[in-house]
């Protein structure tokens, strides 16, 4: 027997919920809004929301893989496209201070995550293996390229990255490209 295949309509509403969720998260924190305030934003009820995702932590997991994928794909296109590991890079930074709601999120979210105990631990931890082997590869390619000129590795250039974004949500008068056209000064030629 196949899986029956979400219809338009289904598919429309659970992006419509993972929006929801995304806006309350980013605001309240994971554990500071409800579903119930996910099914008001959106006019459904709790019973409505469950029936696109079954509980909150998978709510919150659909959420957090949706980010992460479309933000891999991103970067890879944006690197291809403007055929610069730099270039790329501070746009992301970019892309991130551009939706800064989900950057707090993901700020937030890493930092609960710490407790093994918390809902979102799992995927925060494959989520940094995924992402310490992606930048390992990434500057090991451009380092190849010529655009990286010495051998950076992928751990120190997510700690940069997560460190510069903290920063910045905490003070927002701090410049966040700068330190981060600086800290690219030192990598690349």
């Amino acid at each position: 027997m196949t899986a029956r295949k979400p219809s338009s309509v289904g598919v429309a509403r659970r992006k419509q919920i993972l929006a929801a969720a995304r806006e309350l998260f980013s605001l309240k924190g994971y554990r500071g809004a409800s579903l119930r305030d996910v099914a008001a934003q959106v006019g459904l009820t709790l019973a409505g929301v469950l029936h696109y995702f079954p509980s909150k932590e998978e709510l919150l997991a659909a959420l957090l893989q949706e980010r992460s994928e479309a933000d891999t794909t991103w970067f890879e296109e944006t690197w291809e496209e403007l055929g610069s590991f730099r270039l790329a890079v501070r746009e992301l930074m970019i892309r991130n201070m551009d939706t800064a709601g989900v950057m707090r999120l993901f700020v937030t979210l890493s930092a609960e995550a710490c407790d093994p105990e918390h809902p979102a631990h799992d995927f925060f931890v494959q989520r940094y293996r995924t992402s310490r082997e992606l930048f390992s590869t990434t500057l090991a390619k451009a380092q190849s390229r010529g655009e990286v000129a010495v051998r950076a590795t992928g751990p120190v250039l997510i700690a940069v990255l997560d460190g510069l974004q903290t920063q910045w949500l905490i003070d927002p008068e701090f410049d966040l490209l700068a330190s981060l056209e600086a800290y690219l000064d030192t990598i690349t030629p």
